[in-house]
């Protein structure tokens, strides 16, 4: 077999592609009053003819990686393209409508036409206009390596346009590669930060907004930020300072594009956008999950920029330009145009190849619930209920043939949200028709790019500030700090005086220091302040130097509690990386809103997680359950011997484990059930398993068996004996080879 052939055919099969153009009727067509110049409007054409490409991959990038991932299985209906990439059969390309590498290559050679062509330097009234367009060109050609490193694994890399057969050969013939080994140094060589300091200083291209027939999107939201490629990039290649700079400088900054804000700095309170709220109805037997305004469904059918960073729209018909069904009919849904202005959805059992697994199922319910009553000063724990979000991902379905069943919807949420969402507890069903059609795929929100951040930070050695992404939501006033305090620590003395009793206090000063509890926590008042105690310096005592203007921790300002486990370690070496970890010095994180709670990702679906209204979710508590669950996994035990281990691992909320290690691979584990019940079925969880694989094997575990476990083990629920997992499939896993699909090959 000869790859290198095969792959001289394909290049010479993409000739064509080399500048796409867009119809009359597309809805990328753009908006010309901008640019009268032919050399603008030509570049301006060719950029919306990638958008178009870009459009082409959208969905299969979200099948391809739903089909791997652990929290998928198959059903009767499931066809045997969709099978085989589910059971890592390892088809050729070309042979599954799905896998074609060439329309990968088609985006790039896209790229590599424009960049040869376009022209940065012509100005009109002093501008560059293309330099933004040129950099945004960079950026999507350094997205499709990153699809193709995640999906083959090594593959050609070209950065020149091949315009014939002769260019084909030449550039097989140089036999340069990309992989997740090499790619932060090819994308460097390819001119990708040099993209990123333009887009830093002009922002990204603005061509006003599309049609997509129903709606209509900015297209600023189409195009990618350079940071969140930058970062995948470092990520991918263990790179965390890096990677967490990057992300680091896209929460802390504004896009503007001729006044139109692309997104503001998206700080931690920001998930009160989009959350779910529990309440109680009747009794405790009928809790239910109250999905109205500003639901996290909300986060899938709006168009907030400030949430889905970068989108693929499709169009409601043909007249439009390219309409986008594929993923709707895969996880179940089937769809006609109606009264052409939009697409009409319904659910179909005979149309669901994918489901969610069981695993990803009772990962969900297996969170605890919090709700707080700020009027009583009140939590409730709602445990058994589960993670509100699974009811908005994954809701029932009574069909039409009376059978019932879970159903992917997070790409047609459903319409009728009061009527039909219940918890577990509740007997209702959602009925087909109560779903409505969304037209657009987000390849980036807000909290995908919050969570790789944490990834990021916890492997640089910083598990508390990580686990505060998930529970608190970094940002100033939720973080502790420390200052210089006399922390002498002496006991009051009281003795008889003509007066009666009291304390004596001539002569001397008293020392305010923070009250702990037998354990050593810290003490809060009703209010959620820390509470103090009053020493004196005794008459005739001779003070301690040694214990004088002694850094102290200082608790968090946030009346909940905020980030109160992270520790006075922690806190002052994150000073020494303000690019990355700079919440404390950055205005854009001084600010929470006075209405909002502010909390972390948790929060999204599992209520007010945030500082001391959550006992259940916290930190101690769940690293304890992560090492715990690591040793179930080696030893093949019960759930109930996870959880005696638990139990002797934490006092309370304070973590009896002193080992860093493995502290953060524990914070890691969490980071990945975090990412499923934010992001599943969003193109990113396969993705994510191998990129923290890498992680682990980095760190001297076995990422590979790590990842062979976890899908192996999708059929399973989280409390079942860690000995169950389906063998084969592990074994085929244990093999990262069968992780990626073949290039193509000439028999």
């Amino acid at each position: 077999m000869n790859t290198k052939k095969s792959f001289i055919a394909l290049l010479i099969g993409i000739l064509s592609f080399g500048i796409f153009g867009t119809s009359c009727s597309d809805m990328l067509e753009p908006n010309m009053d901008r640019y009268s110049e032919n050399f603008a409007q030509d570049s301006v054409y060719s950029a919306f003819g990638i958008l178009m490409s870009v459009q082409k991959v959208a969905e299969r990038t979200i099948i391809l990686d739903a089909t791997r991932s652990d929290l998928v299985t198959t059903s009767a209906y499931t066809t045997d393209s969709i099978m085989e990439l589910v059971n890592f059969e390892n088809p050729e390309d070309g042979s599954n409508a799905l896998l074609n590498v060439a329309d990968y290559y088609h985006i790039i050679n896209s790229c590599n036409f424009y960049l040869a062509k376009a022209d940065t330097v012509s100005t009109k009234n002093g501008y560059a206009e293309m330099k933004r367009e040129y950099a945004e060109v960079v950026i999507i050609r350094s997205w499709a390596y990153l699809q193709l490193i995640n999906l083959y694994g090594t593959v050609p890399y070209i950065t020149e346009p091949i315009s014939s057969v002769a260019d084909a050969n030449e550039l097989m013939t140089k036999g340069v590669t990309i992989s997740k080994d090499n790619v932060v140094d090819r994308f460097m060589e390819s001119g990708v930060m040099n993209a990123y300091e333009i887009q830093a200083s002009l922002g990204l291209p603005n061509y006003s907004s599309v049609s997509t027939g129903s709606g209509s999107f900015n297209t600023c939201q189409m195009f990618f930020p350079a940071e969140l490629i930058l970062g995948d990039a470092y990520l991918m290649q263990n790179q965390y300072q890096k990677a967490a700079e990057m992300y680091f400088h896209f929460f802390d900054k504004s896009y503007y594009n001729n006044s139109i804000r692309f997104t503001t700095p998206y700080n931690a309170n920001m998930n009160n956008s989009y959350y779910m709220t529990a309440g109680v109805a009747g009794s405790s037997d009928n809790r239910y999950y109250d999905l109205t305004r500003y639901s996290w469904l909300d986060a899938f059918s709006s168009n907030n920029t400030r949430e889905r960073l970068v989108v693929a729209a499709g169009a409601t018909s043909s007249q439009y330009g390219q309409v986008l069904t594929s993923v709707q009919n895969v996880f179940g849904f089937t769809t006609s145009v109606r009264r052409g202005s939009n697409i009409s959805v319904s659910a179909n059992n005979e149309y669901q190849q994918l489901l969610p697994s069981q695993g990803y199922i009772s990962l969900n319910q297996s969170q605890v619930y919090n709700n707080y009553s700020p009027l009583i000063d009140f939590s409730e724990s709602y445990d058994g209920v589960g993670d509100a979000r699974l009811y908005a991902t994954a809701p029932m379905v009574e069909f039409a043939d009376g059978t019932r069943s879970r159903i992917i919807d997070k790409y047609v949420p459903a319409s009728s949200r009061n009527n039909g969402l219940m918890s577990v507890l509740s007997s209702r069903n959602l009925l087909p028709n109560q779903f409505n059609n969304a037209y657009s795929y987000a390849l980036y929100r807000n909290p995908v790019v919050w969570l790789r951040y944490a990834e990021a930070i916890n492997r640089m050695g910083f598990p508390e500030l990580a686990f505060g992404v998930l529970k608190d939501g970094l940002s100033n006033q939720s973080l502790p700090t420390y200052g210089f305090f006399d922390m002498n620590e002496y006991y009051t003395q009281t003795y008889e005086e003509e007066e009666g009793s009291g304390i004596y206090t001539t002569d001397t000063v008293g020392v305010i220091v923070d009250k702990k509890d037998e354990f050593g926590n810290l003490m809060y008042d009703d209010e959620g302040f820390v509470m103090r105690d009053t020493l004196w310096f005794m008459d005739g005592y001779t003070v301690d130097s040694t214990l004088l203007n002694v850094e102290a921790f200082v608790a968090p300002e946030k009346k909940d509690g905020g980030c109160y486990y992270v520790s006075l370690d922690e806190i002052k070496e994150s000073e020494n990386y303000p690019e990355a970890i700079g919440f404390k010095i950055s205005p854009t994180f001084d600010y929470i809103d006075p209405v909002e709670k502010g909390y972390g990702i948790h929060g999204r679906g599992c209520g007010d997680t945030g500082g001391h209204y959550d006992s259940v979710y916290t930190y101690a508590r769940m690293v304890a359950k992560k090492i715990a669950e690591d040793s179930a996994i080696a030893q093949g035990w019960t759930y109930e011997q996870q959880l005696e281990c638990e139990a002797r691992l934490h006092n309370e909320d304070t973590l009896l484990v002193t080992d860093k290690n493995a502290i953060i691979n524990a914070v890691e584990n969490f980071i990945v059930d975090e990412c499923a019940l934010e992001t599943a079925f969003e193109c990113n969880r396969f993705i994510d398993l191998m990129r923290i694989a890498g992680h682990k094997t980095a760190a001297g575990l076995d990422g590979t068996k790590w990842l062979a476990w976890k899908v192996a083990r999708r059929d399973y629920n989280v409390t079942d004996d860690y000995s169950q997992y389906n063998t084969s499939l592990f074994d085929k896993l244990s093999n990262e080879k069968n992780w990626y699909f073949s290039l193509p090959v000439e028999k």
